[in-house]
């Protein structure tokens, strides 16, 4: 245990730096996704899954339901096949350590937008007392308002840095 720790330690800031990279390079590439091809024409089904899908279950005055609507139109798989290309060109130029960092962190940033996305739009959520929590689904509610708007579903200072901000 001792040799692993002492391995380990001086690792711990790229370890920690992989991490944070990965997150943000996943919640980065879900917003521009859901802003380029979520909600225009070029994303083909990708585009129509989730108008007829996501934005029919869920619009203007019908944002939560009791379970999460809508499975049939997740656009969930689609995104495997860009985070698998990523997931191989980093195997072939990180160390391995750093490489199960970042598809562990790429799992668990990949689950949280899924994760987050469906807690917002079921009634009652457990993270409702959370204040943190209330602000990120007003937000994102300002998108099934506004739709060329809030694209992103954890970090919202990528809407920010897209342009595609609003308040309310």
């Amino acid at each position: 245990m001792h040799q692993i720790v002492s391995r380990l330690l001086p690792e711990l800031p790229f370890i920690l730096l992989t991490a944070v990279a990965t997150h943000l390079l996943v919640s980065f590439s879900q917003t521009l996704m859901h802003y380029k091809l979520g909600h225009h024409s070029m994303g083909g089904r990708l585009f129509r899954n989730h108008i007829g899908f996501h934005h029919v279950y869920y619009s203007k005055d019908h944002l939560v339901s009791r379970a999460y609507l809508g499975e049939e139109g997740n656009n969930t798989p689609f995104f495997f096949i860009p985070v698998f290309l990523v997931g191989v060109c980093a195997y072939l130029v990180l160390p391995v350590d750093l490489f199960v960092v970042q598809v562990v962190t790429c799992a668990a940033s990949f689950y949280a937008h899924v994760f987050f996305d469906k807690e917002y739009h079921v009634e009652g959520s457990r993270f409702q007392r959370f204040a943190w929590f209330r602000r990120k689904q007003a937000l994102h509610f300002v998108h099934h308002r506004h739709a060329n708007s809030n694209f992103a579903v954890i970090d919202f200072f990528w809407d920010r840095v897209l342009g595609t901000y609003r308040s309310r």
